[in-house]
């Protein structure tokens, strides 16, 4: 079964989430998911777990610079997520839509 979307690309069911539709996702902003890809959807996935909420990107970048360190920053998710990441990382982690995305 293909999990839903809405018309922005988030999931209806956040419950439908799991590998194979983080791919099928990523597949559409042709990404291939690797380690580094997997790393920050289980920082988001693990902080929306705890808060309920999607990250905003400072929180996000504030995540990766504590598993990170100088290497994370907006251009990082933009190399691994492409130009909207944050919205392309949420909808990947199977995530709601974040507050500060438009």
């Amino acid at each position: 079964m293909t999990a839903l979307r809405d018309a922005e690309g988030f999931l209806t069911r956040l419950d439908d989430w799991n590998e194979k539709t983080a791919q099928a996702i990523a597949d559409d902003y042709d990404i291939t998911l690797t380690a580094a890809h997997w790393h920050v959807i289980t920082l988001v996935r693990s902080y929306f777990e705890k808060y309920g909420l999607s990250p905003t990107s400072r929180v996000t970048i504030g995540l990766l610079k504590q598993s990170l360190g100088k290497q994370a920053s907006s251009i990082y998710l933009m190399q691994l997520f492409g130009g909207r990441a944050r919205r392309v990382l949420a909808q990947v982690s199977g995530l709601p839509k974040p507050t500060d995305c438009d």
